[in-house]
């Protein structure tokens, strides 16, 4: 079996190194290279780390886990030395991260947790998973109650200019997708806007992706049954 290739961001470089010895003495284990500002230069992506292994304390520590996702094949981010902040480590996992080490965790706990996220399972700490478990089940209760309000307040085409402005295209991109003039994409925004209650688009994604509810639909505003 092939071994796992290690990539290590760290700016502490004694913490560094001590990464690197403990990964080069395993034989499960590669180390392909180390960053000391978390930018992951070309010469490190061309390496193809299955796993980062990063230093928490980093001021661009998180932000990775968003820069990744642009990644074709995006490497498993791993975080180590991490405080004890089950808040912080709720966050590091709902941006994508799949290990979280506290910092005194010892070598062979660390060598462990890396060959088992590189099989696809999580390391954190059972509560820390729990909390994130609790959160996207309300997410999506919340997303389910939003789409059903939807689909009762808005005509076919209004949810289909609703879904495709909450994905960010702009009105001449909504006009050219759907075959329409700008001055009907205009007209379709403002009676979403207004059957909704929303304010702009940031807030019509938001509901879109049930982040908030639609506003209580007013009397008048009922579509009558035929």
């Amino acid at each position: 079996m092939a071994p796992v290739r290690i990539a290590v961001l760290s700016d502490d470089r004694l913490l560094c190194e001590e990464l690197l010895r403990i990964v080069g003495a395993e034989a499960s284990l590669q180390v392909v290279g180390h960053d000391e500002e978390a930018v992951l230069r070309p010469p490190l992506r061309a390496a193809q780390p299955d796993v980062l292994l990063v230093d928490s304390r980093m001021r661009k520590a998180l932000g990775l886990c968003a820069v990744l996702k642009r990644d074709e094949k995006p490497a498993v981010v791993f975080f180590m030395a991490t405080r004890d902040d089950d808040e912080w480590a709720r966050e590091a996992l709902e941006a994508g991260a799949r290990g979280i080490l506290a910092k005194d965790a010892r070598a062979e706990e660390m060598v462990k947790a890396l060959r088992l996220v590189h099989e696809g399972q999580i390391w954190a700490r059972r509560h820390v998973m729990a909390a994130c478990m609790e959160r996207l089940a309300a997410v999506s209760s919340a997303q389910r109650a939003g789409n059903a309000v939807l689909n009762l307040r808005l005509t076919g085409r209004e949810r289909e200019v609703l879904r495709l402005a909450a994905a960010g295209l702009s009105n001449k991109e909504l006009a050219d997708r759907l075959a329409i003039s700008q001055g009907t994409v205009k007209t379709h925004l403002t009676r979403i806007f207004d059957k909704l209650g929303l304010r702009g688009r940031t807030e019509l994604a938001a509901a879109f992706h049930g982040i908030i509810p639609p506003a209580p639909e007013h009397p008048s505003s009922r579509r009558s049954l035929p």
